[in-house]
């Protein structure tokens, strides 16, 4: 419709008349445009110092190199895929037409020594790399131009994948073989995925296993689909689920199906992806992870549900907060009561450096409130009104062997921040303490449900008429009866 009477322009009240400057307004336009105020991000948080220096995540000596490292610029890392003769091809290829070119040492570029791409050194079979240089870099010299053309055009057509050092190790630990069922609980966008897809293939016929890419996020599984159909495998099931309630799959005649193998890559606060993601400078608070550490563990406690005897489950974040970390995993060993128990893989990947996991770290509520060593001394009017009892160490988590997790810090291979814990389920669980916020209500300090939910879905005479345990609770499982452990 035009503008004039009974358009958008009919009507004449909402325009800008001569009388609406007779009240000391001048008729004439104002320079309201801003000053040219651009400064360069602070990479500076007080409370982000604070409260890792007080968790003690970073061995003693090593805080500046730390600090140092979060500010420089993450290197690109792609990983070759497959794991046949073709990914072999393809390094080859990369090695003999690309990296030549490079000799043994640095290259100057415009004054700057640059490093030639390299393997990353824990990586099987020299299909990671990594590259340190600039969009400005990468222009002025042809050999690198001619990597980075290359990595575009392997990229699209599936023969590489750009993926963060670090998210590459995860699945690694999972240990998937040809004829496992996988679980990736929290799959976008679908790297890992990937990776698990290539051991599923890894004996270069078509698997008897099948991979299920999980993700509460519909959009997001569009990416994961775009991601991993690359693959072109017939072993892959999309699913659209929120992951603390991710229901029983029953195979008809069969019953009820369960994992080999589980995939825990939680959603997390994040900070461990800094260098990548620097404005997270500005928005960190411990709040973040405090608010995240409930569902972190409502999803690892379903996985542990869903996991076959003798099973493997890894639970990994991009975090350095031990209340994402260690608390999680520390709580999950208490509340499956012998049930599940942290594996030992220090001899697995003897390149990869990492440190151990915590024993002991302490709890922050918000910027203004104190550090927290024990749930006892919070008040239900003060300090601790947002925390739970899940998120602190206590004696039974300090007789964990939490040293079994590990922790990759940036400054020492030159990476992005993250926490892998490998865990093994035992025998079956028949019971398991519900994740509630009954101590938050009625100013009731530490009163957390003592008493077990039945885990099969049992009901004692006085619990009322059935329920589905999981929509009730979720971290309640399903009926599931116990099977041989998994190979």
């Amino acid at each position: 419709m035009g503008r004039g009477r009974g358009g958008r322009g009919g009507n004449k009240r909402n325009r800008t008349q001569a009388r609406d400057f007779k009240d000391k307004r001048e008729n004439q336009w104002r320079n309201n445009a801003r000053p040219n105020d651009w400064q360069p991000l602070d990479m500076n948080n007080a409370d982000f110092e604070e409260y890792y220096r007080r968790q003690q995540v970073v061995p003693d000596g090593e805080w500046e190199a730390f600090m140092a490292s979060l500010r420089s610029m993450l290197p690109t890392t792609f990983r070759i895929n497959g794991s046949g003769k073709f990914a072999e091809e393809l390094r080859n290829r990369l090695q003999t037409n690309f990296l030549a070119s490079f000799g043994d040492g640095p290259v100057k570029v415009g004054g700057e020594e640059l490093q030639a791409p390299k393997p990353l050194p824990w990586y099987p079979r020299q299909l990671a790399w990594q590259m340190d240089f600039s969009r400005a870099q990468l222009r002025k010299l042809d050999a690198l131009m001619a990597v980075h053309e290359f990595m575009k055009r392997e990229n699209e057509g599936g023969g590489i994948t750009r993926q963060e050092a670090v998210s590459m190790i995860p699945p690694l630990f999972l240990d998937v073989q040809p004829h496992h069922l996988v679980l990736d609980m929290c799959a976008a966008p679908g790297s890992k995925t990937f990776q698990l897809l290539e051991a599923l293939h890894a004996d270069s016929n078509t698997p008897s296993g099948v991979v299920v890419a999980n993700d509460a996020d519909a959009q997001r599984c569009n990416l994961l689909t775009h991601q991993v159909k690359r693959m072109c495998s017939p072993a892959l099931m999309v699913s659209n689920h929120e992951a603390q309630i991710f229901p029983l799959i029953s195979e008809p005649g069969k019953g009820p199906m369960l994992f080999d193998r589980i995939l825990c890559d939680v959603p997390c606060s994040g900070d461990g992806t800094i260098r990548k993601a620097p404005d997270i400078w500005r928005k960190w608070n411990a709040g973040n992870g405090n608010g995240l550490h409930l569902l972190q563990l409502r999803i690892t406690l379903r996985a542990c549900a869903l996991l076959q005897v003798g099973g493997r489950l890894v639970y990994s974040t991009c975090t350095f907060n031990p209340v994402e970390d260690e608390a999680v995993v520390a709580e999950v060993l208490r509340r499956t009561r012998g049930c599940m128990e942290l594996v030992d893989v220090s001899a697995q990947l003897p390149e990869l450096k990492r440190l151990p996991g915590l024993h002991t770290w302490v709890v922050k509520d918000h910027p203004r409130s104190g550090f927290l060593d024990t749930y006892s001394q919070c008040t239900p009017e003060g300090e601790g009104r947002r925390v739970d009892p899940s998120m602190f160490p206590d004696e039974a988590s300090k007789a964990f062997p939490m040293e079994r997790c590990m922790r990759v810090l940036p400054h020492h291979s030159d990476t992005g921040g993250f926490f892998i814990a490998v865990l093994q389920k035992t025998r079956p669980i028949t019971s398991i303490k519900p994740v509630t916020l009954a101590h938050r209500l009625e100013g009731g300090k530490g009163k957390q449900p003592e008493a077990h939910v039945p885990w099969p879905g049992r009901l004692s005479a006085q619990s009322g008429p059935p329920t589905d345990p999981a929509a009730a609770d979720p971290a309640a499982a399903p009926a599931v009866p116990s099977q041989a452990p998994a190979p």
